[in-house]
């Protein structure tokens, strides 16, 4: 430990323990949240349909279910995708962009855009003897197309 803290490495440390903290912090705040649950559930057997319970209370309870349940899925979905998400960052971390290469490509796809005519709407935009209108797109049969008006030529 005093190794890394010659090296420098008192940021990694500091990140590390915080790290583990907040998993420590989450798991507190989770029994809370189980504890609670239990007993408002044993509490709401008492009361009866007819009497229900305040609109804002049901909502605070509905908001938290929400919640957990966005956790849970989320870590859920890394937990089974894991292997392939690690491999993934591997592969994004060797594709660093400098500055010059990100504008270089940001310049390579406005020039797409002019070039090709590409439309707000995506794809080709409108045919000849057309032009984009205002506003720029719209709905039609479902779906948000191009608003194609006569260019006046």
């Amino acid at each position: 430990m005093t190794k890394k803290l010659k090296e420098g490495g008192l940021g990694d440390l500091a990140h590390a323990a915080e790290r583990d903290h907040e998993v420590q912090m989450a798991r507190a705040d989770l029994y809370k949240v189980a504890k609670y649950a239990i007993k408002l559930h044993d509490m709401l057997k008492t009361v009866s349909e007819a009497e229900g319970i305040d609109g804002w209370k049901q909502s605070k309870i509905t908001k938290a279910a929400d919640y957990i349940g966005s956790v849970y899925h989320a870590m859920d979905y890394d937990m089974k995708f894991a292997e392939s998400k690690k491999a993934k960052n591997v592969i994004n971390r060797s594709k660093t962009m400098t500055e010059e290469s990100y504008l270089e490509m940001i310049e390579a796809k406005v020039a797409k855009k002019v070039n090709e005519k590409e439309s707000p709407a995506g794809g080709p935009a409108c045919w000849d003897g057309k032009k984009i209108g205002s506003p720029k797109t719209k709905m039609k049969g479902g779906k948000r197309v191009n608003n194609c008006v006569d260019d006046g030529k």
